[in-house]
């Protein structure tokens, strides 16, 4: 069990049911409907039985696979996220640094035994 299985059970009321748990498929497909009705980010959150954290986390995951992985204009990754320019610019640099310090650590690990 999870710290947020063991967090949502200890106190039900506190925290969103699917707190923690990973997204499927059909999750994300009504996140992308609900932004794309103009719902709020908390009325999302509330219909996902997740926190508000979570829901941006996944927007910004969205744009991010988006922009390197489908290869999709910025102002396509807008419409899609709702997320400003200045936030996926930002989630795009968060995402380039933490591959380059995971390629920089690896290489290290090869070069460097680790005992």
């Amino acid at each position: 069990m999870s710290i947020f299985e063991k967090m949502v059970e200890k106190d039900p009321a506190k925290y969103p049911s699917r707190m923690g748990k990973k997204w499927d498929n059909d999750e994300v497909l009504k996140l992308l409907t609900s932004i794309q009705k103009k719902k709020t980010i908390s009325e999302i959150a509330t219909e996902h039985q997740r926190t508000t954290s979570a829901i941006n986390s996944e927007r910004r995951k969205l744009a991010a696979d988006y922009w390197f992985n489908d290869k999709r204009p910025i102002e396509e990754i807008i419409k899609f996220t709702d997320l400003t320019k200045e936030e996926i610019e930002d989630t795009i640099k968060r995402r380039t640094a933490a591959k380059d310090f995971k390629r920089k650590q690896t290489v290290t690990e090869d070069i460097v035994e680790i005992p």
